[in-house]
């Protein structure tokens, strides 16, 4: 039988694993897009831009150290990405000690602010 410190470590290894997984979709997405050239493929099939048009640039950005273009491209770039991360580990050690409706309340205002950026840039004719 595993001691608790060996259930715990478990539990962090299962939980690193699925970020590098999903870590390592996103690299493969991006991958394909940019071999693709298709760079939004809701826009490629529809013609109208998603929520997420600019969010690669963005994050180009700010892994470059520039926080204002990264703004620029698609402001709710950290709020998504953080709701993205609690919804991923909501079940997960990582988010354990928080209380379920503090997790629900940062993956709705996450993707909530998304949506919000999203309806003013198509309003406003300010997708890129």
């Amino acid at each position: 039988m595993k001691t608790g410190q060996e259930a715990v470590r478990k539990q962090w290894k299962q939980a690193a694993a699925l970020n590098l997984s999903a870590l390592a979709a996103a690299l493969v997405y991006m991958a394909i897009m940019v071999r693709t050239e298709i760079f939004c493929p809701i826009r490629h099939l529809t013609g109208i831009p998603c929520a997420g048009c600019g969010m690669s640039r963005a994050l180009g950005c700010l892994l470059r150290g520039n926080f204002a273009g990264s703004l620029r491209c698609n402001p709710a770039l950290l709020p998504c990405l953080m709701a993205a991360f609690v919804l991923l580990n909501r079940e997960t050690v990582v988010l354990a000690r928080w209380d379920r409706r503090v997790k629900d309340a940062v993956i709705a205002a996450g993707f909530g602010f998304t949506l919000g950026v999203y309806v003013v840039r198509l309003l406003f004719f300010e997708i890129p």
